[in-house]
């Protein structure tokens, strides 16, 4: 099983890890108190805190590269949020290497 860790102050936050299915992969967030609403590969997605928003997050599509705009509710979860869009990136990049790596 493949997992992507983020630390914030060196305090673990989030673990997103990827599961094993037969047709396609399936990633789930783990983490003590946050949770990803909506469509996090897309990214367009809310976050929770123990229940409460606190942010909002979507891609910009019209835009070089990667964008992102990110709707911060709690300042004190700002860096939380930014390593979450960061982590969910990151793992998507890697799936799309490892499939372009696969189908040659």
């Amino acid at each position: 099983m493949q997992k992507f860790t983020v630390e914030v102050g060196r305090q673990h936050v989030i673990t997103i890890i990827k599961e094993f299915t037969f047709f396609k992969s399936r990633y789930t967030i783990d983490s003590a108190g946050i949770e990803v609403r909506g469509n996090w590969w897309d990214m367009d997605f809310q976050v929770f805190q123990h229940g409460e928003k606190i942010g909002q997050v979507s891609k910009e599509w019209f835009s070089w590269g990667d964008s992102y705009k990110a709707q911060i509710l709690k300042e004190e979860v700002e860096t939380i949020i930014i390593a979450l869009v960061i982590a969910i990136d990151c793992v998507k990049e890697d799936q799309r290497i490892a499939s372009a790596t696969s189908s040659v």
